[in-house]
């Protein structure tokens, strides 16, 4: 897991849509959202993927199971800590999409979806 490095130096809000943007297609993230009632989790979906295809199909974005709580389960017990407190801070921090971005709330999305994603 990535730890937080404070910016060097102010951020444009272009430059961090632009960071942001550049990080979704670099981990080929959907404009479809899960969110799955029971576990209250909710993230961007792979383009393409089998999940976002499922969703689609049957109009929902309560389908299948929950890729942050088995990524959860699947995460060494010595990470559990700090990928749950990774998760609710995202779910916090996401829950609706913010109006403005900081340099912190890209580099904890680029975090969340690297983690659940790119991480094996």
């Amino acid at each position: 897991m990535s730890s937080y490095a404070e910016p060097l130096r102010p951020y444009s809000r272009i430059e961090l849509k632009e960071t942001r943007d550049r990080a979704y297609r670099g981990m080929r993230l959907s404009k479809t959202r899960a969110h799955h009632k029971r576990c209250n989790h909710f993230y961007y979906v792979r383009e393409n993927g089998r999940k976002e295809k499922e969703m689609i199909e049957s109009k929902t974005s309560d389908c299948g199971n929950c890729s942050v709580c088995w990524k959860l389960g699947k995460t060494p017990r010595v990470q559990q800590d700090e990928a749950t407190s990774l998760v609710n801070t995202y779910c916090n921090e996401f829950h609706t999409e913010p109006e403005q971005l900081t340099f912190t709330m890209v580099e904890l999305e680029v975090s969340f979806y690297t983690w659940l994603y790119m991480e094996d």
